[in-house]
């Protein structure tokens, strides 16, 4: 199927790495021009550079989406480029844990809430000012199937992936009238450096897991938890935002969609 993403711009955050960078790289294979940003510019620099070698067009800039004034000045660096943002993917996130709710620091549980929540409302704040003149273009925000089913040891990352779930439904009623959709994709269990710090600190906490890998801590859950019994990647995660991005699923927004190998099934 053709997307039909040339001449469309995509700012992606948290790009440099996992999900992030396969999403980039994901939207430039279907022709759009990507943004880059990071909070780790070198991260973001050899994504662009991965990008210029399989023929595409991007823009790296070190980017903090949990602040506003970096946000502000990643969209008018984006603007300032190449003149207009189509697509927008909140991929910035992560959790702090594994780890009681009880034992948590109020500053550990801000952490999360900034970059789990706040990055996404500042960002499609920022973006969808830009969009709303033109009448057109699509926001989607990476979420979690932990975001539809609360987990032991995850509170923080659990309650701000809920809440970018519901902002995505705020969204997609708010800027509907300007023709804009609004989608949340929820990935199931994707080996990223964020999951291989998840189960660092679980074989750290728990003696049974005390002599495995950080891999093999992580299949086992895979196949206890997903019917498929597989792991995801980034490339079929980065599938489904190409699509809601294009024409292609117009009449789609509002939507929170799985991409987990059944692990959720609602």
């Amino acid at each position: 199927m053709d997307l039909k993403l040339e001449g469309k711009v995509a700012v992606v955050t948290g790009a440099g790495n996992g999900i992030g960078r396969g999403i980039a790289l994901g939207l430039a294979a279907e022709g759009a021009t990507v943004v880059a940003a990071d909070l780790n510019a070198a991260d973001a620099e050899r994504v662009v550079a991965d990008i210029a070698a399989q023929g595409g067009k991007g823009l790296a800039l070190q980017t903090d989406a949990t602040e506003e004034a970096a946000v502000t000045a990643m969209v008018a660096q984006s603007l300032a480029a190449f003149g207009q943002i189509d697509i927008l993917v909140n991929n910035v996130g992560g959790g702090v844990g594994p780890e009681l709710l009880v034992k948590l620091s109020v500053a550990e549980w801000d952490r999360a809430m900034a970059v789990n929540l706040r990055s996404v409302f500042l960002c499609a704040s920022a973006v969808a000012r830009e969009m709303m003149p033109r009448r057109q273009g699509s926001i989607i925000s990476i979420a979690s199937i932990s975001g539809k089913l609360g987990e032991s040891l995850m509170g923080p990352y659990c309650a701000g992936k809920f809440g970018v779930i519901g902002l995505t439904q705020v969204l997609a009623k708010e800027l509907g009238r300007y023709g804009i959709t609004v989608n949340a994709v929820c990935p199931g269990y994707v080996w990223t450096p964020g999951w291989e710090n998840i189960a660092r600190v679980l074989r750290a906490n728990y003696t049974t897991l005390a002599e495995k890998s950080t891999e093999q801590i992580f299949q086992e859950r895979v196949r206890a938890t997903v019917p498929l019994g597989r792991p995801q990647t980034p490339e079929e995660i980065a599938s489904l935002v190409a699509f809601l991005a294009s024409a292609q699923a117009r009449s789609i927004t509002g939507q929170a969609i799985n991409v987990d190998g059944g692990a959720v099934m609602h």
